[in-house]
């Protein structure tokens, strides 16, 4: 892949500042940065720095957590979820992220809360200008970070609530096991938001931080893109990598890894 249609994450090289996150995508020619929010300090900086650079924000993460056990808490979850939006809206996301939150015990409960609440935030992320992204996440995280599963579910999701600024962002680690994947994301169509590459690599030795650069596991990368770009998908592909492996070695190493593992696909 041509690094200028890349976006580089900053928990791939996480310990990273926003500045160091910026200039590393610039020294390898990427084409833009998906951000979390642990890095947006200053976002006055951060918005002149980009457009100093041109780079652009493939994404913000994240918003979403909707179910929580108490109303007080929904109420708490809620107000970060429109202080995420501001963030994105100040950087000029293409995104943000939902990752939509676990089960309490109620797992149907669970999922009426994460429809509720992006139905709820919606109206805010509209008059703001942001698009909200549903993640599938792999069903090993039901249980501590996301009820939606799959790449179907999150289809259903969206056109249920049926809104132009509500679609999908796909990772390849979350969703590459599915044999209804190239059917659904053909039917996510001009909805894919965003697209993330990692690969899966065994063994797993926590849920979170186990992955790959592209290239190192099982995933077809250049058959998971290809999908995407098949599907009307044109925007910057993220390299998301949650790696403890990686992020022991500096941020320089990871990058020219992620570079490296890119222009293979």
């Amino acid at each position: 892949m041509d690094l200028a249609r890349c976006s580089l994450n900053s928990v791939t090289v996480k310990g990273s500042g926003f500045t160091q996150v910026a200039d590393l995508a610039e020294k390898w020619g990427f084409g833009g940065v998906g951000l979390w929010r642990d890095v947006l300090e200053d976002l006055t900086a951060a918005a002149t720095r980009l457009r100093q650079s041109g780079l652009r924000v493939s994404s913000v993460c994240r918003g979403g957590m909707f179910p929580q056990p108490t109303a007080t808490l929904r109420r708490k979850t809620m107000d970060d979820n429109r202080v995420a939006v501001d963030q994105a809206h100040a950087l000029d996301a293409e995104c943000l992220y939902l990752v939509c939150g676990a089960a309490y015990g109620d797992l149907a409960g669970a999922r009426r809360q994460v429809a509720d609440g992006i139905a709820e935030l919606e109206p805010y992320a509209r008059a703001a200008g942001v698009r909200l992204a549903v993640e599938p996440m792999h069903p090993m995280m039901a249980s501590s970070r996301s009820v939606i599963t799959s790449l179907q579910e999150a289809n259903d999701l969206v056109e249920s609530i049926d809104s132009d600024l509500v679609g999908i962002g796909i990772d390849s680690y979350h969703v590459w096991w599915d044999a209804a994947l190239p059917e659904q994301i053909a039917r996510a169509g001009d909805k894919l938001f965003s697209v993330q590459l990692a690969d899966w690599v065994t063994p797993i030795h926590g849920e979170l931080s186990s992955r790959g650069m592209p290239g190192e596991g099982c995933i077809d990368m250049t058959g998971f893109v290809a999908e995407c770009e098949r599907a009307g998908y044109r925007g910057l592909v993220e390299v998301e990598v949650l790696s403890d492996r990686w992020w022991a070695e500096t941020a320089l190493v990871a990058t020219e890894a992620a570079a490296e593992g890119l222009t293979r696909i």
